[in-house]
């Protein structure tokens, strides 16, 4: 019996995804694991991969077609087997006839002359199978800017065109020799900028944001912490072949975690009137992109040894920052850690992610002077700022996570056990 290969949701946020290439064509013979079709999501372009061996009998959702979470997309069986039908509607094509970006747009009339938005981008070096390797930021900038990406050599993960590579385009542009100025009355004149619609990303943050502040009525708790020990681990671990690119927010990411062990209320969330208790504890890491942000989770946190916290949230950072995460990779998150530490930021508040009921903001290592045992030493200080939903969460529950969190990381040794 022929079966179904559905639209999966490739992170928290996805609701839909748009199909840009397929990778196999129908009747190819295809194996558990392999890659089927990329798919642009709300985050990144990710690979969809199959569960199953066989034929690839049918493609309903073709490239350029946007389809809903759970969608059949395709049918995998043997060869010569019956598909059935699905009905019309798999999937909701962006245009009425959609074409693959190799296929040139008709060309209107000489006199008629396009905007940069109607620009069309075509076929260059850094191309696959007809297809340009250009990231949705990417191709966004280049559009509103109208850069034509056809001669463009991308730098980014096999030859893709990302944002860096627009821009520098930009800068290298002729410039244009400036028209007169044309007098303006001053009760009309009009400060002069540009416009550009947001990215898909930009656009799911910005909606996320409005829900969480309108829906998740937060509080906040700080609480400082002396960075002296966890400074001496870090230097004693990172000598270590299995702690290589140890940092600081290594060393937080597994402390949060044995703190929700310890209290795991924080670990829980709001969902339709009921409490939402996670079986697993899986650490969100915030992650900057240049118009955006991912949060990779590093799944079952508790449980890894801290080396292997390391060596997780190292790829998982990587790959984010690259534009090309694994499937799971964005899946899972019942906690997230927000750390702006490499920056000259004291402290700060965040945002709790839809879905999660505690979010926490680390600033940076500052040395100040503090009281110890009625003694005036300098310290190493972070400050930790934890945004919780008061729905499922009181002020001595934040509080007793952040007073074990602060024991952790002040005797950073027992992250080792």
């Amino acid at each position: 019996m022929a079966i179904e290969v559905t639209m999966p949701q490739l992170s928290d946020t996805m609701s839909e995804g748009k199909i840009l290439s397929w990778l196999v064509k129908e009747g190819d013979t295809v194996q558990r694991g392999d890659a089927l079709a990329e798919v642009a999501t709300d985050k990144a372009d990710l690979e969809i991969e199959s569960f199953n061996a066989g034929t690839l009998l049918k493609i309903h959702a073709p490239a350029g077609t946007t389809v809903s979470v759970g969608s059949i997309i395709a049918h995998i069986g043997e060869a010569g087997e019956n598909v059935p039908e699905i009905g019309s509607g798999a999937g909701k094509a962006e245009n009425q006839q959609p074409a693959p970006m190799s296929e040139p747009a008709a060309s209107p009339a000489p006199a008629a002359t396009t905007t940069p938005q109607q620009q069309h981008i075509a076929p260059s070096a850094n191309s696959d199978g007809g297809r340009i390797k250009i990231s949705p930021l990417a191709k966004n900038l280049a559009l509103s800017h109208g850069v034509d990406v056809a001669s463009i050599q991308g730098s980014g993960d096999g030859g893709r065109i990302v944002k860096r590579d627009i821009e520098s385009a930009m800068n290298q542009a002729p410039t244009q020799p400036a028209a007169a100025p044309r007098a303006v009355a001053p009760a009309t004149a009009q400060v002069q900028g540009s416009s550009a619609p947001l990215s898909s990303m930009r656009q799911t943050i910005a909606n996320r944001m409005v829900q969480s502040v309108n829906e998740i009525p937060h509080f906040f708790m700080t609480t400082k912490i002396l960075m002296d020990e966890c400074i001496k681990v870090r230097a004693s671990l990172k000598a270590l072949p299995q702690y290589e690119g140890i940092t600081f927010n290594h060393l937080i990411v597994k402390a949060a975690a044995l703190a929700l062990r310890a209290h795991p209320r924080i670990n829980a969330a709001y969902r339709d009137g009921s409490l939402l208790q996670p079986g697993n504890i899986n650490v969100g890491i915030v992650t900057a992109l240049d118009d955006g942000l991912m949060i990779p989770v590093v799944k079952n946190a508790d449980q890894l040894q801290l080396a292997d916290v390391v060596y997780e949230a190292r790829g998982l950072v990587q790959r984010a920052r690259a534009g090309r995460p694994k499937s799971d990779d964005l899946t899972g998150g019942t906690f997230s850690i927000s750390n702006v530490g490499n920056l000259a930021v004291e402290s700060f508040t965040a945002i709790i992610n839809p879905g999660q009921g505690a979010i926490l903001a680390v600033g940076a290592i500052e040395e100040e002077a503090v009281v110890v045992e009625g003694e005036l030493l300098i310290s190493s200080v972070m400050r930790i700022t934890l945004s919780v939903d008061h729905r499922i969460i009181d002020g001595v529950v934040g509080a007793q996570f952040l007073t074990e969190l602060k024991r952790l990381l002040e005797d950073p040794i027992l992250l080792l056990a």
